[in-house]
């Protein structure tokens, strides 16, 4: 058990944050705060910091599953701290697709990776997400339509129209990710995207963009000029 002394740290760690959120908080120092609620009465600042260490950001902690944790066998860190950090992680993502509710207007290609981040970004296989909008851009849904290395006799028009038919969307916004880390099109990607929108075309459907999707950055065909 530690000293009256930390538990004095852990306390003006809690009124700092309650007082300005956390501004001035350095990414440890975040984790740290976050493990005191599954390591109680004990240091959590070597645990947070050999977390980073192994995960590079707070993110990408946050992200990793159970075994990846386990696997470090870190002193303090158990199961609950993995339900933990998928409960904040899951939670994240469930308050970014509730910001995207039917009505919301998508206006930039930065809100649009915003909330792509969050529900495609940090996934370790290939999808392909279509976001449907209404005329005036507002949200309308968004569906995956398939999983895996992009090729274009993986895409099934059928389907797509279906998707498109049952949004009665008016544009659509193309995303897929690259678990890579590089945000670059391929030459697949560049042919499965013409051929979207030869399919499209028939049904008056706008394709605005195509984003691919990374942890740290995006590729906008449209910012591009492809689009």
């Amino acid at each position: 058990m530690k000293s009256k002394e930390y538990s004095g740290h852990r306390d003006r760690i809690k009124s700092k944050i309650l007082k300005n959120g956390l501004d001035g908080f350095l990414d440890y120092e975040i984790l740290e705060a976050l493990l005191f609620y599954t390591i109680p009465m004990k240091d959590t600042k070597e645990p947070a910091k050999q977390l980073l260490k192994e995960f590079k950001t707070l993110e990408k902690t946050l992200n990793a599953s159970k075994d990846e944790i386990m696997s470090l066998k870190i002193k303090g860190i158990t199961e609950n701290t993995c339900v933990y950090f998928k409960l904040l992680n899951d939670l994240n993502k469930k308050l970014y697709k509730e910001r995207f509710r039917e009505g919301t207007i998508l206006n930039s290609v930065e809100a649009a990776y915003d909330y792509l981040k969050s529900s495609i970004g940090l996934l370790e296989k290939e999808v392909f997400k279509i976001i449907f909008l209404s005329a005036d851009n507002k949200y309308l849904g968004d569906e995956i339509i398939f999983l895996g290395t992009i090729d274009r006799s993986q895409i099934y028009p059928r389907e797509i129209v279906k998707c498109v038919l049952k949004y009665n969307a008016k544009s659509v916004i193309f995303s897929h990710n690259h678990p890579s880390g590089n945000p670059k099109p391929s030459q697949a990607d560049l042919e499965m995207t013409k051929k979207l929108k030869k399919i499209l075309e028939p049904l008056e459907v706008r394709v605005l963009d195509h984003i691919i999707i990374t942890p740290e950055k995006y590729y906008s065909f449209l910012e591009e000029g492809i689009i």
